[in-house]
């Protein structure tokens, strides 16, 4: 099983894929991130593991390492997902 996240926000035109990316490969999880018609960026991590999936999200809202990102985090909705991991921007 995997894990959908839908980030809303600034989040689309501002690094957004590319940062979740190199988030993700920091705690070594695969997935893609795709943008969406609405302005939000649908994050697909090929994990379960809440505690890892929490990890994920206070990186990618906190931003510790200071990676280039110019858009703004507002909200982060999670859901388990049973598809395929697939996107436009694959890590």
């Amino acid at each position: 099983m995997a894990t959908k996240l839908i980030l809303t926000g600034r989040v689309q035109g501002v690094f957004c894929r590319a940062y979740c990316s190199r988030y993700a490969q920091k705690r070594r999880i695969r997935g893609s991130a795709s943008n969406l018609s609405d302005g939000s960026v649908k994050v697909l991590l090929d994990t379960s593991d809440m505690e890892l999936v929490n990890k994920f999200i206070a990186d990618i809202k906190r931003n510790p390492d200071g990676l280039m990102f110019y858009g703004r985090i507002e909200s982060v909705d999670v859901d388990e997902y049973a598809g395929s991991i697939s996107g436009d921007y694959q890590f």
